[in-house]
């Protein structure tokens, strides 16, 4: 059973090492200077004092196997300010062992209903990696059909994601 919860303070070293896992194919294909694989502990505490970041656990039968954040002021690569009900998802990943099984697709789901009033949320990634592109269309995000070139070899593709009738976020 897929279940996420508001990220502390003690959880910061493990997320940080699955971090880590889950990105480090991604920066082995790309190397690129901003893969999260390279960051240390300050990437994650600084984002969760932050009031511009919502940072989730992502747990799996009540064990810790990921995390998610959104961005919930500032700019993204596509945006140049988030307003009012719109939300960056600018980071979800999971074990290694746990990708391909649907998690991330729930723990997106399951995050939307702890949104304030959402009704556009963004997400990016690397075009070629085809796994995040099913996720996010399970999870009801659609190609805008942008792309940003962030570094040489390294093209970004932009979805988005409507929200049509009204929610009541617990955050």
């Amino acid at each position: 059973m897929i279940g996420i919860r508001l990220t502390t303070e003690n959880e910061v070293n493990e997320l940080l090492e699955i971090q880590r896992q889950a990105f480090l194919p991604i920066y082995e294909e790309y190397h690129d200077e901003g893969n999260p694989c390279l960051r240390g502990r300050e990437d994650i505490t600084c984002r969760l004092e932050s009031p511009n970041f919502l940072y989730f656990t992502v747990l799996c039968d009540g064990k810790t196997v990921g995390g998610l954040m959104y961005k919930i002021k500032g700019k993204t690569p596509f945006v140049e300010k988030l307003g009012r009900g719109e939300y960056y998802l600018s980071r979800v990943y999971v074990l290694p062992e746990n990708q391909g099984k649907g998690v991330a697709t729930q723990a997106i789901l399951l995050s939307e209903k702890h949104l304030k009033n959402p009704k556009k949320l963004y997400v990016d990634f690397p075009e070629k990696l085809q796994k995040n592109r099913r996720c996010y269309e399970k999870a009801g995000y659609c190609d805008t059909g942008k792309r940003l070139e962030t570094e040489p070899g390294m093209v970004l593709a932009a979805f988005e994601k409507t929200i049509k009738h009204k929610k009541f976020g617990l955050l």
